[in-house]
């Protein structure tokens, strides 16, 4: 049964959080006429087929479409504008209105606390009434083996049940116990079962339904699901077991998926200290991951995003999973995290972050926390370069500099042949970014962003890195900022060793593709780099097609060419800064400048392709970066 403890202790505070703090009205403000239309529009319909929610993106330009709940069947792009029509994207509107509903189970139980009246509990009676009076007859439409029995996706249905939960937790005592008996036999428990014997594709997803699982456990006192959810082949033991490495990454290698994993399991730990329970493996393996990011973000608070995962991820993306963590278990790490989370009150800014729900009932004025010398070695941030050899990454600093590089793989599902790629920040922003990806059903995610070609690496024979190997730290030197990796048969029978040593102005870069012994043919080695800015050079480009047709080369565009011997560079000018990239020459060698996609196709930036042929290739490299006064003269190619 459940103890004393409540998922809010005292409603006054929040109350009081809304008149003292102009962050808490306005957090308010922009959720509750939200809210409000929901309560006052909610209408599903049985038949609906729900789907993928990857499928909700433009088939033109990539970019989301733009969710609107009374339209079921219009879905106009957020990017160029277009409407788009089609089944999969009908059933994935299903998908993102059922997931919007059970969210807003939660928000209204927040809004009923806060003003009372008879419309908040009515509408979550009514969202329980509609899903429990439908069980069974729900109708999905997925990819193969990810399907739901109601939202869409399995991971879907964990998803809502937890928000579901979470929201019937702060009105746990509006309801009568036939409704909750109602709910509990006609709907939580066969999706329980469900979500227990589901296995899932990927790890993760296992992590959110068995965590679930848990909660219908602990909210309905039938704490075998509890039991269930922890044990066993798919448990959440084994799954931590397996996925955490010992620092405390998750070995999907996702900075993204790092949080996604642990977001559904700190709901559950939520629940486990509402209701009395014991998890240590999963408390202890929470709290480490949520110190991990704080290590290896970006001084901005942005994340290198290597793999799978979304775009321009940074600490205010995460700040309701920092704010229920610290709510449970509070420590200077998570205090940090979240003092890089929100704008300050007085920006102005329409789009300043100012946080969500979360925030309103659990955060404070986190920006005014002090993290002096004494509190370095309690997992702050300390400017020193380091190393998880675990899951293949490296950070190097140095001054206003940072180089994230990731070396090798843990896992094939979520990656991306991009071995030796590296992400390069200076003093404000990353300015040679891994691009991540957009939904997964795109054309630019399977042809261009998880493809070698979109990141900082190198291609043999114009085809796409085909292995996934381990890879290995050789060389670290902390003081110096540098490190010396490599990773054998990257291509069968072509192993890659990269050095880079990071100075306070300038980053030394030595690429090596060897042969392996008995495999000494000759290739075509293209060595890529991509940066942010409008480029400079004196080489003599001319235009010239795409130089191949598959595997991301077609996708090349104002593509132009010059051969060269000789050492060269190219620099590429932004409003405040410019990076030069000087590299030595060699026979040989011909440079090709293009322009390449990021994660939409309306935002472009342009990469440099050095192709040499040969046995073997040895790049050397150098990048020097610097601020500049910020001026509006025009760059041209020579």
């Amino acid at each position: 049964m459940k103890d004393t403890m409540n998922l809010v202790e005292d409603w006054q505070v929040v109350r009081d959080k809304i008149k003292t703090h102009s962050w808490a009205r306005q957090i308010v403000d922009r959720m509750k006429p939200v809210t409000d239309q929901w309560v006052a529009r909610y209408e599903d319909d049985a038949s609906r087929v729900a789907g993928w929610g990857h499928h909700y993106f433009c088939d033109q330009c990539f970019a989301a479409l733009i969710f609107d709940p009374e339209k079921p069947h219009e879905h106009k792009c957020s990017g160029c504008g277009r409407l788009r029509a089609a089944q999969e994207v009908d059933d994935a509107w299903c998908y993102m209105y059922r997931a919007n509903v059970c969210s807003q189970v939660f928000s209204a139980a927040v809004l009923h606390n806060l003003y009372g009246g008879s419309a908040y509990m009515a509408f979550i009676r009514k969202v329980l009434g509609f899903l429990s009076d439908n069980y069974g007859s729900f109708s999905v439409r997925t990819p193969p083996r990810q399907e739901g029995r109601f939202s869409g996706t399995d991971l879907t249905d964990g998803v809502c049940v937890i928000w579901l939960l979470n929201g019937m937790e702060l009105v746990r005592d509006e309801f009568t116990m036939d409704e909750l008996e109602t709910y509990k036999r006609r709907f939580f428990l066969p999706e329980a079962e469900f979500l227990i014997e589901k296995v899932g594709v990927t790890p993760n997803i296992i992590c959110w339904m068995k965590a679930a699982a848990g909660m219908i456990g602990l909210f309905f006192n039938e704490r075998k699901w509890c039991e269930l959810a922890a044990e066993g082949e798919y448990g959440i033991k084994k799954k931590l077991s397996d996925g955490l490495l010992p620092q405390g990454f998750w070995y999907e290698a996702s900075f993204h998926y790092h949080f996604y994993c642990a977001e559904g399991m700190t709901y559950y730990l939520a629940f486990c200290k509402l209701y009395g329970y014991e998890f240590p493996e999963m408390e202890d393996a929470l709290l480490r991951m949520y110190r991990y990011p704080v290590m290896y973000a970006f001084p901005n608070g942005e994340f290198p995003n290597p793999n799978d995962g979304w775009p321009l991820l940074k600490f205010g993306n995460y700040a309701h999973q920092y704010e229920w963590i610290r709510n449970i278990h509070d420590e200077a790490a998570y205090r940090y995290a979240l003092a890089q989370c929100y704008d300050k009150e007085d920006t102005g800014r329409a789009d300043a972050n100012i946080g969500g729900v979360s925030r309103l009932l659990f955060g404070r004025n986190w920006e005014e926390e002090r993290f002096d010398g004494e509190l370095r070695g309690k997992g702050l941030p300390d400017a020193e370069s380091r190393v998880d050899p675990d899951i293949h990454f490296a950070l190097l600093q140095n001054g206003d500099a940072s180089v994230f590089l990731k070396y090798g793989f843990v896992l094939r599902g979520h990656s991306h042949a991009d071995i030796m790629n590296f992400e390069l920040f200076y003093k404000d922003e990353v300015i040679s970014r891994d691009i991540s990806n957009s939904g997964y059903g795109s054309d630019l995610f399977r042809e261009w962003q998880r493809k070698t070609i979109a990141h900082n690496s190198v291609m043999v024979d114009k085809l796409n890195q085909p292995n996934r190997p381990v890879g290995r730290i050789e060389e670290f030197d902390r003081e110096n900022s540098s490190c010396r990796v490599a990773a054998d048969d990257v291509y069968d029978g072509i192993h890659y060793a990269r050095r880079l040593q990071l100075h306070e102005d300038r980053l030394e870069d030595e690429f090596q593709a060897i042969p392996a012994p008995g495999h000494e043919e000759e290739h075509v080695f293209d060595w890529l780099f991509h940066c942010s800015g409008e480029p400079q050079s004196d080489l003599n480009f001319s235009e010239t097609d795409p130089p191949g047709d598959a595997d991301g080369y077609q996708l090349m565009l104002e593509t132009m060419v010059c051969d060269t011997d000789s050492d060269w560079e190219v620099s590429w000018t932004m409003p405040d800064k410019q990076l030069t990239l000087k590299m030595e020459g060699s026979p040989g060698t011909t440079v090709y400048l293009f322009r390449g996609y990021e994660h939409r196709l309306d935002v472009m930036r342009w990469g440099v392709m050095v192709r040499r042929r040969g046995t073997a290739a040895a790049y050397k490299a150098e990048y020097s970066f610097s601020s500049r006064m910020n001026d509006s003269s025009q760059l041209h190619m020579k």
